[in-house]
């Protein structure tokens, strides 16, 4: 691969923002960030990236399909490039593939297929996202927040079921959601810690106390925040008060206008700051596909007026996109600058998960990056220094 320069651009660095900058990519990392405009040379790719502005490639850690695929076509590879290629067109450079509440069977399937498209990295599907873990959200989540995860598979922790499934993944597995209150839940934390899993709470009816335990045993963010948790209550706040007001939680947000009110973004940009923040999509396979019928993790979903319900109008998962994302909170939130984009999209999310060559554009990280014009419009997209869009 050639050295690439990408020239006469907006960059956003973790420092802050180059107005006319130029950045130098070798061996699908970055070599170098310079201010001012580079000139062509010798064996290099030179572009013009006037009017543009880079960001680091955005980062979803919550992710179930997209292009009419699901995580849980559970034999099918193809599925999973499908996901990753849908994705990188919206400029998602890295994701976690995410698993829902079903059978032991369909799950280790799941996983197994999920495995080998993270253990192949970039080569699984070179011109998609990179797989860079799996999230297992469920199934040991409370059946009294179920969401859209089918009620009949949620269970209690099964220390059996759930070594087999860390024997399936091989360290694959990077993060987990959790019910902490269910019986079980400490073990579960416990196994967890020792497989060097990052523990999310969601699906969760956990009080204040149980939240705080939890986070206490190391847990370190909230699922989809509000979402399948108790709502807010000026006497009985429950554990979204605490995901909102303890600096050991970081919040997923699902920022698409049906899942969480602007205002209650708001609340939680300016309770957690906006390093506390994760945009995820949650996208399922209707995420890049149109409206339709579609399935997920088993149940029907139906897509239309920008939102995906089940039958009896639960909502189930998102179209979502991370470029949407951003587009959202930056028309609710004028006040965002670029570097907040950079965090809620990417950075925090890198942070969160201890990916030190991700999230960011500075020398020595990769060189997952997009470019978008001032409409937020996203234009090209690279991933590890290869262009994909």
């Amino acid at each position: 691969m050639p050295m690439l320069t990408i020239t006469n651009s907006q960059i956003v660095t973790p420092q802050g923002i180059i107005e006319e900058g130029t950045l130098t990519i070798a061996d699908g990392r970055i070599l170098s960030i310079e201010a001012g405009r580079s000139h062509n040379s010798p064996g290099i790719d030179v572009l013009d990236g006037k009017g543009l502005t880079a960001l680091p490639g955005f980062l979803d850690l919550h992710i179930h399909g997209g292009g009419g695929s699901d995580t849980m076509d559970a034999f099918a590879s193809d599925a999973l490039k499908n996901i990753l290629r849908t994705h990188a067109n919206f400029g998602t450079t890295g994701l976690l593939l995410t698993t829902m509440t079903q059978s032991q069977e369909l799950i280790s399937h799941a996983l197994a297929v999920a495995t080998q498209a993270v253990k192949q990295g970039k080569e699984f599907c070179p011109e998609g996202a990179q797989a860079l873990g799996i999230h297992l959200e469920g199934p040991y989540i409370s059946p009294k927040r179920p969401g859209a995860q089918p009620a009949e598979y949620v269970r209690d922790y099964d220390e059996d079921e759930f070594g087999r499934w860390l024997e399936i993944v091989s360290g694959t597995m990077k993060r987990i959601t959790i019910a902490p209150e269910r019986p079980g839940g400490t073990e579960l934390l416990a196994a967890c810690r020792n497989a060097g899993i990052v523990v999310s709470l969601g699906h969760t009816d956990a009080t204040s106390a149980e939240a705080l335990d939890a986070l206490a045993k190391g847990a370190t963010s909230a699922t989809h925040l509000y979402n399948a948790m108790p709502p807010l209550h000026h006497r009985t706040p429950g554990a979204t008060a605490i995901f909102l007001t303890d600096n050991r939680a970081m919040v997923e947000i699902i920022a698409d206008g049906h899942h969480v009110a602007p205002e209650m973004i708001d609340l939680a940009l300016r309770s957690k700051g906006v390093e506390g923040v994760i945009l995820i999509t949650d996208a399922m396979a209707g995420a890049g596909s149109g409206d339709g019928q579609y399935d997920l993790g088993g149940n029907a979903v139906t897509v239309g007026d920008g939102k995906a319900v089940l039958a009896d109008g639960t909502l189930a998962g998102s179209i979502l996109t991370m470029v949407q994302a951003l587009r959202n909170v930056r028309a609710w939130f004028p006040r965002l600058s670029w570097n907040d984009l950079a965090l809620l999209t990417s950075g925090n999310a890198a942070r969160h998960m201890g990916w030190e060559n991700k999230g960011r554009i500075a020398p020595g990280a990769d060189a997952d990056i997009v470019l978008l014009d001032n409409n937020l419009n996203l234009q090209q997209v690279y991933i590890a220094g290869q262009r994909i869009r």
